[in-house]
């Protein structure tokens, strides 16, 4: 899976926390630590199919820990 399938996957999770989309911009540094958390939490688990859950719950994370 690449990654801007996963970029794309957590820009549309993203959007389920924020109205608008201009709220949706988050620095390149974000977006890596975003993307390095599901990555990593992919491999641990060894679950690419599960992907889609892996994000909600990174993004989630990112909300609640923010």
């Amino acid at each position: 899976m690449n990654r801007l399938l996963i970029r794309k996957m957590i820009k549309r999770s993203l959007k389920d926390y924020l109205w608008e989309e201009e709220n949706c911009t988050l620095t390149e540094e974000e977006w890596r630590d975003l993307e390095e958390k599901v990555w990593r939490q992919m491999q641990e688990e060894d679950q690419n199919e599960a992907v889609y859950s892996i994000i909600q719950d990174v993004v989630y994370a990112y909300f609640t820990n923010k």
